[in-house]
């Protein structure tokens, strides 16, 4: 079985995979930087996703998204906003 630095060594020798790679690690420095702990992006990580989700399918669709599936679950339904 490959080791984990095996496996890195062969995902930054296949060009195809340079631009992510590099990505990847500008992000964790930034993220070192800041002196935030993966922790930190998990507590968050909710909301955030609300936020691109109601910028990208705007507000009235995701309250009558949540109106939905709280009906379906028999929850209330939250406005979401």
């Amino acid at each position: 079985m490959a080791t984990l630095d095996e496996v890195e060594r062969s995902f930054r020798a296949d060009p195809a995979l340079a631009d992510l790679l590099a990505a990847l690690d500008r992000s964790a420095a930034a993220v070192a930087v800041a002196g935030l702990t993966a922790d930190d992006l998990l507590d968050d990580l909710l909301a955030i996703r609300e936020q691109v989700a109601r910028a990208t399918y705007g507000d009235a669709f995701m309250d009558e998204l949540a109106r939905a599936h709280a009906a379906q679950h028999g929850t209330g339904a939250g406005s979401g906003s």
